[in-house]
């Protein structure tokens, strides 16, 4: 067998199904986080989930049987599951280990590999360097060792009982339902089928479910809760035949929101009326942490409240290092991920459904709620743009010196922040970012400002600053 290279990126491994991302790479892959993760910190029971791809239970139960073969005590998931409900499951029943076969929002050819530690949270930047590390001081050992693969039986478990009633008692804990509204739920054909419409369901509302069978290919859209692919959802809310749509995407750890007046929200919409309720309810008290692609809005709802905001890299491993270190309570990133300190540390798009829910029922209505969140604290306009660009990552340090200079003339009182790409914020509550992907080959370039004027503006001088500057 050949030398593979791999890399973990954002959130896992991923790439293409059978053409970089094989059955090959993901024993190695498995072989790998075995033998570190069993020197390291032991492993003895393993939790292998996956989600609604082609091919996932097929590279699921490769990693249940490379696992089998180390002597370790192996469960596997009886469908596809979401993400978070994995790593719930495997945290709060004694794994020590969970490997989740997923590529979550990608396009339908991408499959990929995570690994989840026994907390519940992805695993951090230093234990994914020391696999790839290992693999390359191993490399031979291991593709012997993965050379020929029995698969094996493995005993199943379905994780789903478990963790809707314990979201049904964490949810109502805080906030109580008092209105029954029409919710319309769209699972995108993945592994949130089952999951946000019964939890609802039990909440009292009057839930519908639609594309609630899996398909590999999602119904030929990109299992990502944006409004092209949800169209059917936006259409059936905002024409008055439901209160509440909800998304989610491939691996269910996303939500997007849709009401009748305000259409679609995205996860910038979300996070202030989620972060809002929490501190009035004095939930939130340590402060909160936002990906450096997230809304400011957070930042006048702590000013208000008096708690701090944490600002991090791209990525919810690094809000999950800042909820395990004991800095914040919460924390958010503006694809459409949210993270609980009481909760898993991990983004879960099925819990904050039903806490929104919860908190719109006891609150009154959606619509209302969101009006009340956006009177106090002004509407952001947000927008994203991204460019094809291979080596985007390079790109940007490539260019830092002149990137700054020419950002620096966008707005009154340049301030640049460097954790991840290149931000600049003004002093007119605008800002943009320029930054490379970490899980597909694109340049992504954000703005942020209270006006859709102003963003647009923002997004277009940065496409022509980028579009001036060599490629790598």
């Amino acid at each position: 067998m050949s030398k593979l290279e791999f890399h973990f990126g954002t959130d896992g491994v991923r790439g293409i199904i059978d053409e970089d991302f094989t059955e090959y790479l993901v024993a190695i892959l498995t072989e790998s986080t075995i033998r570190y993760w069993s020197s390291r910190y032991g492993l003895g029971h393993l939790l292998v989930s996956f989600d609604a791809r082609r091919k996932s239970q097929d590279f699921a139960r490769i990693v249940a049987s490379v696992a089998l073969n180390h002597g370790i005590d192996v469960v596997m998931v009886n469908r596809p599951t979401p993400t978070p409900v994995a790593a719930w499951f495997g945290s709060r029943f004694g794994f020590d280990l969970i490997i989740q076969i997923t590529a979550s929002h990608n396009p339908p050819i991408y499959n990929g590999f995570k690994v989840i530690t026994n907390r519940g949270s992805p695993a951090q930047e230093e234990d994914t360097n020391e696999i790839e590390r290992l693999y390359q001081e191993e490399w031979e050992d291991i593709a012997r060792s993965v050379g020929t693969i029995e698969l094996r039986p493995v005993p199943t478990i379905d994780p789903a009982p478990d963790y809707m009633n314990y979201v049904i008692d964490s949810v109502t804990k805080m906030f109580k339902p008092r209105r029954r509204f029409k919710v319309l739920v769209d699972p995108m054909y993945a592994t949130a089928i089952g999951y946000t419409s019964e939890i609802l369901r039990r909440l009292g509302m009057d839930v519908t479910e639609i594309h609630n069978n899996y398909d590999p290919s999602f119904g030929g859209r990109d299992p990502n809760p944006e409004p092209q692919n949800v169209p059917e959802l936006i259409q059936e809310v905002t024409s008055g035949r439901y209160e509440i749509g909800i998304s989610h995407d491939g691996d269910a750890d996303r939500i997007a929101l849709v009401d009748r007046k305000h259409g679609y929200l995205s996860a910038n919409d979300i996070l202030p009326i989620v972060t809002e309720m929490l501190a009035s309810a004095s939930i939130i008290k340590r402060g909160i942490a936002r990906t450096v692609s997230t809304t400011h809005i957070l930042d006048k709802i702590a000013a208000r409240y008096g708690f701090k905001v944490v600002e991090v890299p791209v990525g919810v491993k690094y809000i999950a290092r800042a909820i395990l270190n004991g800095e914040v309570d919460m924390g958010g990133e503006e694809s459409g991920g949210l993270v609980y300190s009481w909760h898993v540390p991990d983004k879960d798009g099925i819990y904050t459904a039903s806490l929104i829910v919860a908190m719109a029922s006891e609150f009154g209505d959606l619509t209302s709620l969101v009006d009340y969140v956006r009177g106090r604290y002004g509407r952001a306009y947000f927008k994203r743009v991204d460019i094809d660009m291979r080596n985007s990552k390079k790109f940007v340090s490539n260019n830092r010196d002149a990137l700054m200079k020419a950002l620096s003339e966008l707005g009154p009182s340049p301030r640049f922040i460097t954790i991840d790409g290149i931000k600049v914020v003004f002093s007119d509550d605008s800002w943009l970012l320029i930054r490379g992907s970490g899980t597909e080959p694109k340049l992504r370039i954000y703005s942020e400002a209270m006006s859709m004027g102003r963003v647009e503006e923002l997004i277009n001088r940065a496409i022509e600053v980028v579009n001036s500057l060599p490629k790598p």
